[in-house]
């Protein structure tokens, strides 16, 4: 993060005489590669051709000057203020002029005379070498300047002071570098000698925002300078910065934070206080307007920390017209992990009733099972027989084939009954793909969350987040509905040797989480007004259009959200007496017992 002047102080090109962004009419372009800065390098500009010059032999008119700064000079541009016969005073204009028109410049034939009309776009006169000397660009200001100055002067330890004219000019506008321990203080003190708060121009078109630098509120802020965020503060069109990038330091929140991706949100929404919200109706996105006269103390610096639930209230509350439900819904918890880029959270009630349900059921049936009198396949006298046993990476190797080809690809299964293997992998191996892709992206927003990608995986806007998650869910449909009708399309109704009884609970629960999920996506749709951009969850898009004038939708919406999760904690619940518990238990079984070659060749 930059805390103090270092950029500026470095960019070559630095212009002398710009007070706050107010130039005489006598100021330049900045040369190609430069930075219009207000701060000036004072060493590369001592060991230019014009270090011995004052600022008032060019700059004469800043100190006849009523207002200065002007606020309403520094949303100019650079060539608003310059002519050419500034640089005529001192040059011989006549002979450069006459040799424009002979096609020469400086001895070399030009191309254009009209792209040599305006000197400093290639000349700085900050920088400008004499000639046959190097450009200074290459100088660096240091503390202590011995070893460069002595190249052309007897030892000193430091440069002479600025002319007594010059004196009060570099109080503003000398650069710091960011090893003085006071740049910061003095970056402040120059912001807001236009901007502090109470300073105000009344008699001006242009408004200047007032800040109140006691009211920053965050402490990492406060160890931070203005132009550690606003870095093209200190240069000409000051009122056309770009808005500031906290992505530039900040990382953006997880989903056990957000609770959702948050796309259309940005950071200001939520940590600026004294703001308007809305709805851009072009790009769907939420944003924020200010809601104070331009004459009032600006709140735009003011930065709240997170405050939990209730800096989502801005937003979630009854009535808005954000396009966002009425509620504050809780993170996507573990339950959800095995269909959406869930949270490794457990904090919602339905979610801890969820798990603990779970973790008995699961007890009581591992109780069930070494409670059992069936005989097992390998009695004490076998395990002790001394037969031998692979090495173990040949039993690991053993263990994740038959998890693969077994456990994933089911090659038992397809062996008994083909149909049957293909309504299987209809149910079973859209759950693999939602999963492994909740799985990356959730760990993808933990270890990587600057990254684009797990953004674009989170966002279910996002077109093939989309489509994948649509078409996984009309899959798994399709499979339920295969497996009810079955053993009327193939006259076989026996159970397969091996495998769980149809479990027609858990089918209906399973299909009952997937239709009110795209309920809820159409709901989603419509709330946001995605109708019209978000074609690509074919299946929430068409739903949408039930939505369409319904009232109260953002009420509404909290109350099927609560439906779907409620369906989802009573189907983790029961799964563990479920026929369904197969699905988890069967590969491992297989792989262990494969990679267990005594135990499988018996």
């Amino acid at each position: 993060m930059i805390s103090t002047v270092t950029r500026h102080t470095s960019i070559k090109g630095l212009l002398l005489g710009i007070l706050i962004g107010v130039l005489a009419p006598v100021l330049c372009f900045a040369q190609p590669g430069h930075s219009d800065t207000w701060f000036i390098d004072f060493v590369k500009y001592h060991v230019s051709v014009h270090g011995q010059l004052s600022c008032q032999d060019c700059h004469s008119d800043i100190v006849a000057r009523k207002i200065h700064p002007n606020p309403s000079d520094v949303t100019r541009k650079l060539r608003d203020f310059f002519h050419p016969d500034t640089c005529f005073n001192c040059h011989d204009g006549d002979s450069i002029k006459e040799n424009l028109l002979k096609g020469l410049h400086g001895g070399k034939p030009i191309q254009k005379e009209k792209d040599y009309s305006k000197c400093l776009t290639c000349h700085d006169p900050h920088y400008q070498p004499g000639l046959g000397k190097k450009s200074p660009s290459g100088v660096e200001a240091s503390s202590s300047n011995t070893e460069f100055c002595a190249s052309c002067h007897k030892k000193r330890e430091s440069l002479p002071h600025a002319k007594s004219d010059d004196v009060r000019c570099m109080e503003c506008h000398e650069a710091f570098g960011s090893q003085d321990k006071n740049s910061r203080q003095y970056i402040d003190q120059f912001c807001l000698k236009c901007h502090g708060l109470n300073v105000v121009f009344s008699e001006l078109s242009v408004p200047v925002p007032r800040i109140d630098k006691t009211k920053h509120i965050s402490q990492g802020h406060k160890r931070l300078d203005c132009l550690a965020c606003h870095s093209g503060a200190a240069s000409f069109e000051h009122n056309l910065q770009k808005p500031v990038a906290c992505s530039q330091c900040h990382t953006p929140h997880d989903e056990a934070t957000l609770h959702d991706a948050h796309s259309k949100v940005s950071c200001k929404d939520c940590h600026l206080t004294g703001i308007g919200l809305s709805m851009d109706p072009q790009t769907k996105k939420i944003v924020w307007e200010r809601l104070r006269k331009s004459s009032d103390v600006s709140p735009l610096n003011i930065i709240i920390p997170s405050r939990g639930i209730a800096s989502c209230k801005g937003c979630h509350k009854k009535g808005n017209h954000l396009g966002v439900a009425a509620v504050v819904l809780p993170a996507k918890s573990v339950i959800c992990i095995p269909c959406h880029a869930g949270t490794f959270t457990i904090g919602d009630p339905i979610t801890i009733i969820a798990i603990l349900g779970f973790v008995l059921g699961m007890l009581a049936v591992i109780s069930v099972w070494f409670t059992g009198t069936t005989r097992t396949r390998i009695n004490k006298a076998e395990l002790l027989d001394g037969s031998f046993k692979p090495p173990f990476h040949i039993r690991l190797f053993l263990g994740l084939n038959a998890l693969f080809v077994d456990g994933l690809l089911q090659r038992r299964l397809f062996r008994r009954s083909h149909f049957r293997w293909f309504i299987h992998a209809l149910i079973f191996w859209p759950f693999v793909i939602r999963f492994t892709w909740g799985l990356v992206a959730l760990i993808g927003s933990l270890l990587w969350p600057s990254n684009p990608w797990v953004w674009q995986m989170l966002d279910k806007n996002n077109p093939v987040t989309a489509v994948l998650f649509d078409l996984t869910g009309v899959l798994v449909l399709f499979g339920i509905i295969l497996a009810i009708f079955r053993s009327r399309m193939t006259g076989d109704d026996k159970t397969v040797n091996g495998l769980p009884e149809r479990d027609w609970l858990a089918v209906t629960l399973l299909a009952a989480i997937i239709i009110v999920g795209f309920i809820l996506e159409g709901a989603r749709i419509t709330l946001t007004g995605e109708a019209d951009i978000n074609h690509f969850a074919f299946v929430g898009w068409t739903l949408s259009f039930l939505w369409i004038g319904v009232n109260g939708l953002s009420e509404l919406y909290g109350y099927i959200w609560y439906l779907h999760a409620l369906l989802t904690g009573v189907f983790v619940i029961y799964l563990p007496f479920s026929g369904m518990l197969h699905l988890i238990i069967a590969p491992l079984v297989m792989a262990l017992n494969s990679a267990d070659t005594d135990h499988s060749s018996r």
